[in-house]
């Protein structure tokens, strides 16, 4: 196998130093003028709902207006010499708008960690890999190469080249796939007469059927007969059988919990140990934020198999309560009104259902008394409210002269 390389002696002269400054200067002239003048125009005068619009054409705007430039140069050089060095120029700039732009479009489609990042890398280095193979005229019998590697799965005859024409046509199509289902995401979250859990719900039905029509329509668009994902179907359903049972018990439960309404996102529930607010609700699992701040990833399967207890499934009020111990020469009463008393000076308490105060017990150094109220916001938290609402009792109870006990214990000592 023989390659033919790129041969650069015929560029060492006169007209390769006049391509040369013209590239530098369209280069130059793009990124510190008119790029930044079409930025500052863009960002002045673009819409609140053009916004994915307008950062995506000022991540491009810089090797767009180079590429104008030099195709302009181009266009009036064309009777004195020819442009080999300039084609080169534009390739490597067109080279660097498509990477910028399918970096841009996944970080908008999906959060970043380190996955996505490892993905940009891959994309932005295949993308000069090809590049420099095509530049150097090398491309032709790489993908020549490819081809001529063929194996068998099932009665399917591939290539090399059709599996990576494969990877590049699933790429391509799901992310337009995302791009579609982003925008299917945003007006489902505007839709004011959907609920929460419908608006989450039909927001993934849509995302997996588009991902599944992606993969068929770019399969089938290189020739490969789709009877042969039956064999990975069937690798794939022995898989969940032994291996995947629990995470796909997740998924199931997940739209179980959807469609039939019992936890919405907001809703205060109580999961064994565990006592909070549902601030996400995915398709494995929900996420609880306890009233301190914590929050928990309880799996789905466990909100369907265990007795949950949903204090919001009809009344979003959540119970608050405070225990206080006083000493058995302390007034009762006098405790109950300060106790009351705190409670009802709090704004977040709510007048209906009022705050009472219990006589729960006596124990063994005091009196024990239980402060019980309600609130309607606790996403908001109880921790903070608690601790204003005992300060004021504690310091009417030094005013009214009401003790906190200490434990003690009486000693006899017997002289036999």
């Amino acid at each position: 196998m023989t390659f033919q390389l790129f041969d650069y002696s015929s560029y060492l002269n006169f007209n390769t130093l006049i391509e040369l400054a013209i590239a530098v200067s369209s280069i130059a002239l793009s990124y510190f003028f008119v790029a930044d003048i079409l930025r500052r125009f863009i960002s002045k005068n673009s819409k609140a709902k053009n916004k994915v619009i307008t950062e995506g054409l000022i991540k491009v705007i810089f090797p767009i207006c180079a590429i104008v430039m030099i195709g302009f140069a181009q266009t009036i050089s064309t009777i004195f010499f020819s442009h080999g060095l300039l084609v080169l120029v534009q390739k490597l700039l067109i080279a660097l708008v498509v990477i910028r732009l399918s970096v841009y479009l996944m970080r908008y489609l999906s959060k970043p960690n380190s996955i996505l990042r490892a993905f940009e890398n891959t994309v932005s280095v295949v993308i000069w890999v090809v590049l420099a193979l095509q530049i150097t005229g090398v491309l032709p019998e790489f993908i020549n190469s490819l081809d001529a590697v063929t194996f068998k799965i099932g009665s399917q005859n591939l290539s090399l080249l059709m599996m990576v024409q494969a990877i590049i046509a699933i790429f391509l199509s799901i992310l337009i796939a995302m791009t579609i289902s982003k925008f299917i995401e945003n007006k489902l979250m505007k839709a004011s007469h959907l609920d929460a859990n419908a608006k989450v719900m039909m927001n993934k039905v849509f995302r997996i059927f588009l991902y599944f029509i992606a993969v068929v329509i770019s399969l089938s668009s290189i020739g490969i007969n789709l009877t042969f994902l039956s064999v990975l179907g069937g690798a794939f359903g022995v898989g969940l059988a032994f291996g995947l049972q629990k995470i796909a018990s997740n998924y199931v439960c997940g739209f179980i919990i959807l469609m039939d309404k019992s936890i919405h996102i907001g809703d205060i529930l109580i999961v064994g140990e565990h006592y909070g607010v549902v601030t996400l609700i995915r398709s494995r699992y929900t996420v609880l934020r306890k009233l301190d701040g914590v929050e928990v990833i309880i799996p789905n399967e466990t909100l369907i198999s265990e007795n949950i207890v949903n204090h919001s499934f009809s009344d979003r009020k959540a119970r608050v309560s405070i225990e206080v111990q006083i000493s058995y020469k302390s007034s009762v009463d006098t405790a109950f009104e300060i106790m009351l008393k705190a409670a009802k000076s709090e704004k977040r308490v709510l007048k209906d259902p009022e705050p009472n105060v219990y006589l729960t017990g006596f124990g063994d150094n005091g009196i024990d008394i239980l402060l019980s109220f309600y609130i309607l916001d606790p996403e908001e938290g109880s921790l903070s409210l608690k601790s204003d609402i005992n300060k004021k009792i504690w310091k009417e109870f030094q005013a009214k002269g009401i003790e906190i006990p200490y434990p003690y214990r009486t000693v006899e000592i017997i002289n036999k």
